[in-house]
């Protein structure tokens, strides 16, 4: 009797408890990931940005004396710098280049047996390479972009054919004067002499010289013989006051020569 007695008071003690270990956990709040501010590394940021910087001073190194070797490479085996065809040539690089080719350049400068090498004249005192050149864009007959080069028009004829030979160049350049500087000071009965890249020299004797505005050049009778001769060369380059717009000069030098 005194166990069974005892049983209720048991239970109803033990019912609270039962009650309490029921009783839901408290949720706990979720973690945000990165919800945590990081510490800003000052140094780790200065030595990354160091590393970047010297990684990009070197890559400029190399570049420029890629570029440069290649450049020298290009003077010493006398080959064009740049092809001539009208979708890879930048009109506006002509003329701008004013390095001063080695002495050695023209010796070793080579060209096909029937193709003009090379350019003389004691009275302009010049001894230069004959580059191809073609059309611009624009329709313009392209210059070379070296102002001691000079430039010869490959839609006309080659040394020695019937017909005249287009030869141009530049008066001038950016800072210094170029191969044509003097072109203008050439006088009827005065010679020049082309060279071929068989070696053959051909003498032209000066037959005419005019300075003409660059709006009233007629370059269909630039490219052609004058005067009835049968093999010629003609030759211009630029002169008179500096047109900003239009990034040349408002007049032309033609000589027109005879093959003797």
């Amino acid at each position: 009797a005194t166990a069974l007695g005892a049983l209720p008071a048991l239970v109803l003690r033990t019912i609270p408890q039962k009650l309490e270990d029921m009783k839901p956990e408290p949720e706990q709040a979720p973690q945000v990931i990165g919800s945590k501010k990081g510490k800003f590394d000052g140094k780790k940021f200065l030595l990354i940005a160091i590393a970047v910087l010297v990684l990009l001073a070197t890559a400029y190194i190399a570049y420029d004396t890629w570029m440069t070797n290649n450049r020298a490479q290009t003077l010493l085996t006398g080959t064009a710098s740049a092809s001539t065809n009208p979708s890879e040539w930048n009109k506006e690089d002509e003329g701008q280049d004013e390095t001063e080719a080695p002495a050695n350049l023209l010796a070793n400068y080579k060209v096909e047996a029937s193709l003009p090498r090379a350019l003389y004249s004691d009275k302009l005192d010049i001894a230069a390479r004959i580059l191809p050149m073609s059309v611009n864009t624009d329709g313009s007959i392209q210059a070379p972009k070296n102002i001691f080069d000079a430039g010869w028009y490959n839609g006309s004829v080659k040394p020695g054919e019937t017909g005249a030979m287009f030869i141009d160049g530049h008066a001038s350049g950016p800072t210094r004067e170029g191969l044509f500087a003097y072109l203008d000071t050439l006088e009827v009965g005065d010679e020049l002499q082309v060279e071929k890249g068989d070696g053959e020299k051909l003498t032209y004797r000066v037959v005419h010289t005019e300075t003409v505005a660059l709006a009233d050049v007629d370059m269909r009778e630039v490219l052609l013989p004058r005067d009835g001769v049968s093999k010629a060369m003609n030759l211009m380059t630029c002169t008179g006051k500096w047109l900003p717009l239009e990034k040349t000069y408002d007049h032309r030098v033609i000589v027109y020569t005879e093959q003797v």
